[in-house]
């Protein structure tokens, strides 16, 4: 099943064409890997699929409905997205781990919550910390745990490992694959990474200039592409 597609989209902004004739279909379950130059339009796309900017051509469906049609809060929770820059709110750990449970109307499970810290391995005594007193890798962490404790359909992840060292990026990889298998996630990934899309994508979507100029197989992309297209 189709759950999400892009209908040729555009958008343009200021005058200059970021994205043009975007068109592709994501069955439920797939791992997409995102790839191509700086300035493709990768995280504008993105920002579209989330809601937070509008094409200037074209539909996105989500579930065969235009998410125009969705409210925003509402969509934001069955699409997640994390950027590479994590962002945590108010001033503990705590506060962002139980949140999930408080926007669906449910008591926090710390158990549940435990069991993702020791995953990323981070100590228990994590939840009392201030946001602050985390290390960059450390809120990326706890940002992934909190878009999983939220059990969207849909995760988009906006090169969530580039700042990582490669014991973390792993770390993270093996979460993600995880719980993309156990709650059925579909998984969109932008990654400047050529093995990170082979470890992790199942199809590739490669944006050079605003159009899609490979849409398919990973394993046919890397045969046609080759591996120097970043």
């Amino acid at each position: 099943m189709n759950i999400l597609e892009c209908q040729n989209i555009g958008l343009v902004k200021n005058e200059q064409t970021i994205l043009s004739n975007i068109s592709f279909c994501i069955q439920a379950g797939d791992r997409i890997g995102i790839i191509g130059p700086s300035g493709s339009g990768k995280s504008s796309l993105f920002r579209l699929l989330n809601l937070l900017i509008s094409p200037t051509q074209g539909q996105i469906l989500y579930k065969n409905k235009n998410i125009q049609e969705y409210v925003p809060t509402q969509l934001r929770r069955s699409i997640g997205y994390i950027l590479q820059k994590p962002y945590l709110f108010g001033t503990t750990v705590q506060e962002n781990l139980i949140y999930p449970y408080e926007l669906l109307g449910q008591k926090p499970n710390f158990r549940e919550i435990s069991s993702y810290l020791d995953k990323v391995k981070l100590p228990q005594n994590t939840l009392e910390k201030k946001n602050t007193a985390l290390s960059g890798g450390e809120q990326q962490r706890i940002a992934l745990i909190r878009s999983l404790l939220i059990k969207p359909e849909i995760i988009l992840l906006d090169e969530v490992t580039a700042a990582l060292d490669e014991e973390n990026t792993l770390l993270l990889e093996n979460l993600i694959a995880y719980e993309q298998c156990l709650q059925h996630l579909t998984l969109l990934f932008i990654t400047h990474n050529q093995e990170q899309a082979k470890r992790l994508g199942h199809k590739i979507l490669y944006l050079e200039a605003g159009h899609i100029s490979f849409w398919g197989a990973r394993a046919d992309f890397f045969k046609e592409k080759g591996e120097a297209h970043e």
